[in-house]
């Protein structure tokens, strides 16, 4: 695998050697102007267009898989037909979970926040931590279906709104409910939140303002009169609202303060069009092959331009320029007066404009083509021919595009690098280029040619790291599992025999805090605890145990998908007898999850006591309350695992119904209502399954 280039290298860089420039028509600037055929790009059929580099691939084995990315830029997910998996920028998958569908032939819908991903399960959200996918917190709503709880607009860092027998408002943090509006009308979707205010439509002409802290109505606007409009927000600005009536393809400016009628403006658009995406300057629609600008302060139309062919997608912007995708070519209009800037001809490709980074336009083609454009002249930079069908948009990172295709492979692509010859290919085939011709030219791409020849072929190229193949004198074999920061290997003696090897990131943990915290764990002798063999600091921390064979956080692994409901009940009751029983010599876990959870020797074993403590920026799942003693941290730590592994993840038809009660118990809000030990715990999952 190449690590990624720079942000600028890869979405900065401009192809050497091009003297092509972008044909812009004699049009009036209110008018806008359109260009038919490639204005941008000399080589209309992109021979010899560079490919970006595949930084990694994986091969999910799922079908239609949803693609989103993190608000960090951090990590990217995947809604599946299954569950909800997550993936670090370097193609490693942190976690997985399985999650049912009401609608099996659909993925999970999931929304990215701060610190959670949002998943809409069947009959449930849930809350899932975005470092290692426990869930946090379940809402089960009133209605008993969940075909969409959760509009992506409506995800804040405090507040979670969701569509269940109106807009509910519950707590990001815990997943307690706040307030709910029930309007006598259904509501239609967006809604959109701007500061304290939260702006929501119905499917027969009412719009309402309401109150993020507590959901009262600011104000209400009954527009029932104007034929029942079907109401979404388009968009907010600091003095209107504007609502797009989808059945007359109307526009309604509404005051922010009051919600008295500003302006209305018939766009007469087609529905397939873009309804409104609003900026301070304008707000734009969509209507056939047109892209109107409107002014919001009179509803006045600014400028208009002409695509040629039907707009597709919606619009991305970067400073004053608006790019926007059509059937066969890709748009940059300048936002100040419609004046096309440059088009690129996809051919008959419909283009839909997924992001622009540092220079770079993104736009995914329906015949599975990605181009990157030069952001200010339109040139191609790279072109990628997906080898499958992809269902929903890239998404576009400061240094990577990544693009999952309806087959179930993840991509991460960046930057291709110098591309001589497509440079050269490009300055000859343009006018400037054609009037050398001749020798000169074949001298030019001859050149181009070498010199590509010779950057391939660079000596000094670092070459990839190498998996190191002994720890002390162990021998390294299989990966057991791998996280971000630390790996399982299992690994062979001098003599033959077998261990478990786990390595640490070195700056993940200090060489000190890593010794005393392995002391205690080695010192901790009871029945249920992984055993540690050796430890060391050379190269890296690292300690040996007994040989296990997966954990429980591998769903996928056989020893986990062949157990029974009951039997991984059992299993977890036993690790729960054994964490009371290191409570009782004194001893807390401090991390407790799936991950350190073993099976081995025909059991259940529990390794990682106290390295929680010892490494750096680790985050676990902690109960709600702030003051929580350690020992009911890991119990609740431990329900939390439990329920992943037994809640609504389970599909085994013999599941006792008994456990939801223990599980909601184990998980109660209030540390009162709990049980009240490990042990107790433990009792109570082996009651369930009796």
């Amino acid at each position: 695998m190449k690590w990624s280039p720079t942000r600028r290298e890869f979405l900065g860089v401009a192809g050497p050697g091009s003297v092509a420039s972008s044909v812009v028509a004699d049009r009036p600037a209110s008018l806008g102007n359109v260009s038919l055929g490639n204005a941008s790009d000399a080589v209309p059929d992109h021979p010899l267009a560079p490919t970006p580099e595949v930084e990694w691939s994986v091969d999910t084995d799922t079908e239609k898989p949803l693609l989103r990315r993190s608000e960090t830029g951090d990590a990217v997910y995947l809604g599946t037909e299954t569950g909800v998996r997550g993936f670090s920028t370097d193609g490693t998958e942190r976690w997985r979970r399985r999650i049912p569908r009401a609608d099996a032939d659909r993925p999970v819908e999931i929304h990215p926040g701060t610190g959670a991903v949002y998943a809409e399960g069947k009959a449930q959200l849930r809350a899932l931590d975005a470092e290692d996918g426990h869930t946090r917190w379940r809402y089960p709503g009133e209605s008993g279906t969940a075909e969409r709880y959760v509009d992506v607009s409506l995800v804040t860092s405090e507040t979670v709104f969701l569509r269940d027998d109106g807009i509910a408002a519950v707590a990001a943090s815990d997943g307690r409910e706040r307030w709910r509006f029930r309007p006598d009308e259904s509501l239609w979707f967006p809604s959109r939140i701007d500061g304290d205010d939260l702006y929501v439509g119905t499917t027969s002409g009412h719009l309402y303002a309401l109150s993020t802290a507590d959901g009262s109505v600011r104000w209400h606007v009954d527009r029932s009169a104007d034929g029942a409009p079907r109401f979404s927000v388009a968009g907010v600005t600091d003095d209107a609202v504007f609502a797009w009536n989808y059945d007359a393809g109307e526009l309604y400016a509404f005051d922010r303060d009051d919600g008295a009628l500003r302006w209305r403006f018939d766009a007469e658009v087609n529905e397939s069009g873009f309804p409104g995406a609003v900026r301070d300057e304008a707000v734009y629609l969509g209507d056939g092959s047109l892209v109107r600008a409107i002014s919001p302060a009179d509803g006045t139309e600014r400028w208009r331009y002409d695509a040629g062919r039907p707009v597709v997608g919606w619009p991305q912007f970067d400073g004053r320029t608006a790019y926007f995708g059509a059937s066969g070519s890709v748009h940059a209009v300048s936002t100040d007066d419609g004046t096309g800037r440059w088009q690129f001809s996809t051919g008959t490709d419909r283009a839909y404009v997924a992001g622009v980074a540092d220079g770079t336009v993104v736009a995914h083609g329906r015949t599975d083509a990605l181009y990157g454009l030069d952001a200010d002249r339109g040139h191609l930079r790279w072109r990628f021919d997906s080898p499958g069908h992809a269902r929903w948009l890239p998404q576009v990172d400061d240094d990577r595009v990544y693009f999952a295709t309806e087959s179930g492979t993840l991509y991460a692509l960046s930057s291709p690098g110098s591309t001589p010859l497509y440079d050269a290919a490009r300055t000859l085939t343009s006018p400037a280029g054609l009037a050398v011709g001749g020798l000169l030219g074949a001298a030019t791409l001859a050149g181009a040619y070498r010199r590509r020849s010779r950057d391939g072929d660079t000596p000094d190229e670092p070459a990839e790291p190498t998996e190191p193949t002994r720890v002390a004198d162990f021998e390294l074999r299989d990966v057991l599992a791998r996280s971000a920061d630390a790996e399982v290997r299992d690994a062979r003696t001098p003599a033959g025999e077998r261990v478990a090897l786990k390595r640490f990131d070195p700056d993940a943990i200090a060489d000190d805090a890593f010794e005393s915290a392995v002391e205690t764990w080695a010192a901790l002798d009871a029945p249920g605890v992984l055993a540690v063999r050796r430890r060391g600091t050379d190269p890296v921390p690292w300690v040996a145990t007994d040989p296990v064979d997966a954990s429980l956080a591998d769903p996928a692994d056989s020893s986990v998908v062949d157990l029974s409901t009951a039997d991984l009940a059992r299993a977890l009751a036993d690790a729960a007898e054994t964490l009371h029983r290191a409570h009782r010599e004194g001893v807390v876990h401090g991390a407790l999850g799936p991950e350190n959870l073993w099976f081995a020797d025909g059991g259940v074993r529990v390794g990682g006591w106290g390295l929680a403590a010892a490494r750096r920026g680790q985050s676990s799942v902690r109960p709600p309350e702030s003051d929580a003693d350690p020992e009911t941290a890991d119990t609740y730590r431990l329900a939390a695992a439990a329920d992943d592994l037994l809640g609504e993840s389970a599909t085994d038809p013999d599941r006792p119904d008994e456990l939801d009660g223990v599980l909601s118990r184990a998980l109660a809000a209030d540390p009162a209502d709990r049980y009240g030990s490990a042990l107790r715990f433990a009792d109570a999952l082996r009651w369930a399954v009796r």
